[in-house]
């Protein structure tokens, strides 16, 4: 059904870890570059390779449509996966903070027993690629990892889902 849809997902998830461990900035950029096509590689593999099914082409060919027309619901997709993947391979531009060290501002409030608040606030350095912002779109601010992975996640869920849906429409 969808078995090498599931071997790009796979190997999106390997490309996750190494992101998740590179502190290199150039290696983390290339590693960055390679995952996002690798994210965007699991529909074009759905739709080219699995899609040689005609059932599954016509179940993964709707959700796409229903995907691209509903753009708010899955701005995941359109927003991030498909945008960002393109800002890459097209322009060579990256959506993701260019340096692996990062100001980040800590502000807290203590309270003590008689109730008297004392706010304070501090910057921290962040290195070693500890924090990668997003820098623009529904997801700004967030880490690049989590948005990632909260990609793949997306991707299984849609997986599963094209997966089910075949085996209802089989004869």
């Amino acid at each position: 059904m969808t078995n090498q849809a599931r071997r790009v997902l796979l190997d999106c998830h390997y490309a996750l870890n190494l992101l998740e461990n590179e502190t290199d900035p150039d290696l983390w950029r290339v590693h960055w570059a390679g995952a996002l096509a690798l994210l965007r590689a699991v529909g074009h593999v759905l739709d080219k390779v699995d899609g040689k099914d005609p059932i599954v082409a016509q179940v993964s060919k709707d959700l796409y449509q229903k995907w691209k027309k509903d753009r708010e619901t899955y701005e995941l997709f359109n927003e991030f996966i498909e945008r960002d993947r393109n800002l890459i391979l097209k322009e060579y531009e990256f959506n993701v903070h260019p340096h692996d060290q990062i100001e980040v501002a800590i502000v807290g409030k203590a309270v003590s027993p008689e109730g008297d608040e004392v706010k304070f606030g501090e910057t921290h350095l962040l290195d070693e690629s500890i924090y990668r912002p997003i820098l623009t779109g529904p997801k700004e601010g967030d880490d690049a990892r989590d948005v990632y992975q909260e990609a793949l996640d997306w991707w299984g869920t849609q997986i599963e889902l094209i997966d089910k849906l075949v085996k209802e429409l089989r004869p």
